[in-house]
C-alpha cells in the first residue's frame, strides 16, 4: 500500500505540485515517453495497481459481474466495489479514458481482421473450416428468412 508523508504540506504548494504533474502528463508526446516517465516515477507495484484499476473499470463498463472480474483480474470484491463507486458517483475522466481505450482496441481488431482476410485469400485451405462454417451460417440465415416469409404468407 502506498504511503503519504506525515509531514503536512501547504495547500498552495500541493496545488502547484499537482499542476506540474498534470502539465507533465499532457506535455508528453507519445506512448514511449509516457511509459518511460511512469516507469521512472512509479514502482512496479504501483503500475500494476493502476493497470488493474483500469481493467476493472473497463470490465464494469462492459457489464461484467464481480465474479468474472475477480477471477480475471485477481482482485477482491472491495477493490471492484471501490472502482464501481467511482464510476457511479463521478468517474467522468475514467469513463472518457476507457472509451479511448476501447476505440484503440477496436481499431487493432479491425486491422487484425484485415490481415486475416488477406491471409485467407492467400491460404484458403488453411481457413477451410472457417470458410465452411461461414457458408453454412449464411445458408441457414437464408433458409430461416425464406421459411419465416412463407409463414407470414400462410397467415
Amino acid at each position: 500500500m502506498t504511503k503519504v508523508s506525515r509531514i503536512k504540506i501547504d495547500v498552495k504548494h500541493l496545488g502547484f505540485f499537482l499542476n506540474n504533474f498534470w502539465n507533465i502528463i499532457t506535455l508528453l508526446e507519445n506512448k514511449d515517453q509516457v511509459k518511460d516517465f511512469l516507469k521512472d516515477l512509479l514502482t512496479h507495484t504501483e503500475m500494476k495497481m493502476l493497470a488493474k484499476r483500469i481493467q476493472i473499470a473497463k470490465m464494469l463498463i462492459e457489464g461484467y459481474n464481480y465474479q468474472a472480474i475477480r477471477n480475471y483480474v485477481k482482485v477482491t470484491d472491495s477493490t471492484i466495489a471501490r472502482i464501481n463507486n467511482i464510476l457511479e458517483t463521478r468517474g467522468e475522466g475514467l469513463k472518457i479514458a476507457i472509451s479511448y481505450l476501447e476505440k484503440i482496441e477496436s481499431d487493432i481488431e479491425k486491422d487484425r481482421m484485415k490481415i486475416s482476410s488477406d491471409l485467407q485469400k492467400r491460404y484458403p485451405s488453411y481457413f477451410l473450416p472457417e470458410i465452411i462454417t461461414d457458408a453454412i451460417g449464411k445458408r441457414i440465415k437464408v433458409h430461416r428468412k425464406r421459411s419465416s416469409v412463407k409463414k407470414d404468407i400462410s397467415l
